[in-house]
């Protein structure tokens, strides 16, 4: 019975392991992708052809909730970083390839520039930024 456990628990990891890996290799498949028309803000900012981030998250991620003061204070230094809840912008984010959280994608010329899923130090950042 034990072993029966065992063999769950490790099938169950597997499957994330594997779930992640994809989302991660179509996160990376949406770099040098032209954006289409995404409303709003955001939207206003791309078109600028300016560097803009954008900050998938959402409320109840517990990783995010560790990510989001990181880039709420990069954001208050800066005026192109955007943070967006894809519970309430979940057409946005689909969009764009989201799939998971917390996720940042970089906007340069209009094309997205690069995707960095999942958590990132302050230092990392500001190097993958600007």
């Amino acid at each position: 019975m034990v072993q029966l456990l065992l063999y769950l628990l490790g099938g169950f990891a597997l499957l994330i392991l594997i779930a992640q890996i994809f989302f991660m290799v179509n996160s990376r498949r949406q770099i040098g992708r032209e954006v289409g028309n995404i409303g709003g803000i955001l939207g206003e900012a791309v078109r600028t052809g300016i560097i803009v981030v954008a900050y998938f998250y959402t409320p109840t991620c517990k990783v995010c909730r560790t990510q989001t003061p990181i880039v709420d204070r990069l954001a208050a230094e800066y005026d192109n970083i955007f943070s967006i809840d894809i519970t309430e912008e979940f057409e946005m984010a689909r969009a764009l390839g989201i799939h998971t959280t917390p996720t940042i994608v970089i906007f340069e010329g209009g094309e997205i520039r690069d995707v960095l899923v999942g958590p990132r130090s302050e230092e990392m950042l500001r190097e993958a930024l600007f």
